[in-house]
C-alpha cells in the first residue's frame, strides 16, 4: 500500500509541474469554506471587472490621466479574468460537494502540496496566466481519457 502511495505521489509531482487550478479552488473550499470562496470569487470577477470596464471606458472618453486609468483598467480586468475559471471550478465543485474528494491525496501530503500551492500561487498575479493553465489542463485532461 505505502508503495503505490508513493507512485501516486511520484506521478502526481511529475504530471503537474504548475499547480491545478480546479485543486487550488478545492482546496480554497476546504480550508475556507464554499459560502466563503464564492463570495470572494464572485465579488473579484464582479468588483474588478466593472471598476476595470469603467477605468478603461472613462480613459477612451477622455484620456486625461492616459497611464493611470489604462493601467488601472487592465490590471483590474485581468485580475477578474484570472477569477473566473476559480469561479467556474468553485460552482461546480460545490454543487458535486467534491472538495474534499478531489484534494484527498494533497490533504494527505500537506507538507509538499501546501509550499507547492503557496509558492505557485504566486503566478496568480500575472495577467491571464490563471485562464490559460486552467484551458491548457482541461484540453490535457480530456486528452488522456
Amino acid at each position: 500500500m505505502e508503495e503505490f502511495m508513493q507512485q501516486q505521489e511520484n506521478d502526481s509531482t511529475k504530471q503537474e509541474t504548475f499547480i491545478n487550478i480546479r485543486k487550488l479552488a478545492a482546496l480554497d473550499i476546504v480550508f475556507h469554506g464554499a459560502r466563503l470562496i464564492l463570495a470572494e470569487f464572485i465579488v473579484a470577477v464582479v468588483l474588478c471587472g466593472f471598476f476595470g470596464a469603467l477605468s478603461l471606458i472613462a480613459f477612451f472618453r477622455n484620456p486625461a490621466h492616459p497611464l493611470f486609468e489604462v493601467s488601472l483598467g487592465f490590471v483590474l480586468s485581468w485580475i477578474a479574468i484570472n477569477y473566473v475559471p476559480l469561479l467556474l471550478y468553485t460552482i461546480s465543485i460545490v454543487k458535486r460537494k467534491s472538495a474534499e474528494l478531489e484534494v484527498a491525496f494533497e490533504l494527505e501530503h500537506k507538507d509538499f502540496y501546501a509550499r507547492k500551492y503557496t509558492l505557485q500561487s504566486l503566478l496568480l498575479v500575472l495577467p491571464l496566466v490563471v485562464p490559460a493553465l486552467a484551458i491548457f489542463q482541461e484540453v490535457q485532461k480530456r486528452s488522456r481519457k
